[in-house]
């Protein structure tokens, strides 16, 4: 399998660990527990919510979309993207757990070591 094959799953397996990590924290309100947050008057901030459609999609599509052509600005792009998600889901697993949600104890770890392991094949994709 080639290195650009292997990057563009593990850029699929981060939208995946997203698509997970969101699932798993709505599923509790279906056995009927109040998903609502306290002193908060309901509404979205829409920053927030682009802040988070960027990093769980718009970053991910980039990355897959560099690996369609072999140019080294592409690489380099695709490179900073690969380390800016690495750091990123460290980062959330610290912010995030503890948890009272017993799946984030498998999600999170998991985004985490592919986060690293697309940065790492990234970055030695860049120098081939």
């Amino acid at each position: 399998m080639t290195r650009s094959i292997k990057i563009s799953i593990l850029w699929l397996l981060t939208v995946c660990g997203f698509a997970c990590h969101s699932i798993c924290d709505v599923l509790p309100m279906f056995w009927g527990k109040n998903m609502a947050i306290a002193a908060t008057d309901g509404n979205v901030d829409q920053g927030m919510i682009v802040f988070m459609m960027t990093l769980s999609y718009l970053i991910p599509a980039c990355g897959v979309l560099c690996m369609l052509w072999k140019k080294k600005a592409l690489k380099v792009i695709n490179a900073v993207l690969a380390a800016l998600i690495g750091l990123f889901n460290i980062a959330h697993a610290f912010m995030e757990l503890p948890s009272d949600n017993a799946g984030q104890y498998v999600i999170m770890p998991m985004m985490i070591i592919v986060g690293l392991v697309l940065a790492w094949y990234s970055i030695k994709y860049v120098k081939d």
